[in-house]
């Protein structure tokens, strides 16, 4: 498989399946153990929050230090992506899903 480049960022596509299939995999784990779509979204957040991290710092073609801006916004991004995950865990569960 091939890799995109934009942005400074260089996406290995067989690293980002291999991510995808890990995350689906906890997805399927979290839902056998637990039934309710709340508890199912607060249980991924971390496993999001993993995903996106090991995504977007694998990706990055130059590094930066601890106080380079483009790391903390990579930070960010994942810690709202997962904050996405759980809310609409919450909000599957509170319209009755």
């Amino acid at each position: 498989m091939g890799s995109l480049e934009r942005f400074g960022y260089r996406i290995n596509l067989w690293q980002l399946a291999i991510a995808i299939v890990c995350l689906a995999l906890a997805f399927v784990a979290a839902r056998m153990a637990f039934r309710d779509s709340l508890t199912l979204g607060y249980a991924m957040v971390i496993p999001t929050y993993i995903f996106f991290s090991v995504v977007i710092e694998g990706a990055r073609s130059a590094r930066s230090s601890f106080w380079g801006i483009r790391g903390w916004a990579e930070t960010t991004f994942a810690l709202a992506c997962s904050a996405g995950v759980g809310y609409l865990g919450f909000s599957l569960w509170s319209i009755g899903y």
